[in-house]
């Protein structure tokens, strides 16, 4: 791998590209002004100024043409990053490997914001069967995310949903305890070869007395769980 350029304006987002390799950070590639991504992907090497590897492509996943503009999504610590790319090409490596995927050196950064905001239904918690309310229809969802001001929810067939759409949200928190809460989609993307293909996230609007002290117990029970879960066996 060579060395990152020495351009000023280049060394953050090489400085930044470097490590997710480092980390073999999750990734995903979402066509411009399209649903449909390819998730589950991996940084694996790259070429300062000209490329990008990534691997965890499925032979069978549906690849973009040559040239087509994407938005690379990936998750570094507590920030998260969309970066606009180019699709190049796929390389052949080991056979049982797949196909690494090679899109060009990002141009620009979309977006950086920080997540601030613990998601506490995953890992360890299995997904939560969810009740949701779209204009007077009502769909099965499963949870597969919750945070203090967000929800993030799979659907195993997809419907006509906007951005901004106002819905409810009805589920049971582990111990069989009822929450509900209405909120705003904020983001939708389609999952190729996925039992959950359409997933949708959504910001909650504000919660009354009851609703939230039954958030703030869950997710404070959660993140002991995961503290607890994280220690070394030898200092417990």
């Amino acid at each position: 791998m060579a060395d990152c350029m020495p351009a000023a304006e280049n060394l953050e987002l090489c400085a930044l590209l470097s490590a997710a390799v480092q980390a073999v950070t999750p990734a995903s590639l979402r066509e411009s002004g399209s649903l449909r991504m390819l998730g589950d992907l991996q940084f694996h090497s790259l070429e300062p100024g000209q490329w990008v590897l990534l691997r965890g492509a499925k032979r069978r996943d549906q690849h973009p043409a040559a040239g087509t503009v994407l938005t690379l999504s990936l998750l570094l610590g507590d920030e998260a990053y969309a970066l606009r790319t180019v699709w190049l090409d796929t390389v052949s490596i080991l056979e049982e490997a797949g196909p690494l995927v090679r899109v060009s050196w990002p141009t620009q950064v979309l977006e950086r914001h920080h997540r601030k905001d613990l998601r506490v239904a995953s890992p360890g918690l299995p997904a939560l069967d969810a009740q949701v309310s779209v204009g007077g229809e009502r769909h099965e969802a499963r949870l597969l995310n919750l945070s203090e001001t967000g929800i993030g929810l799979g659907f195993s067939q997809s419907f006509p949903l906007v951005l901004r759409a106002r819905v409810g949200v009805q589920t049971l928190l582990p111990g069989e305890i009822p929450f509900q809460v209405d909120g705003e989609v904020r983001h939708m993307e389609i999952l190729e070869d996925d039992s959950l293909p359409m997933r949708v996230g959504i910001v909650m609007g504000s919660m009354e007395g009851p609703e939230r002290e039954r958030m703030r117990r869950f997710i404070q029970a959660k993140r002991t769980l995961m503290s607890e879960l994280s220690r070394n066996p030898a200092e417990r």
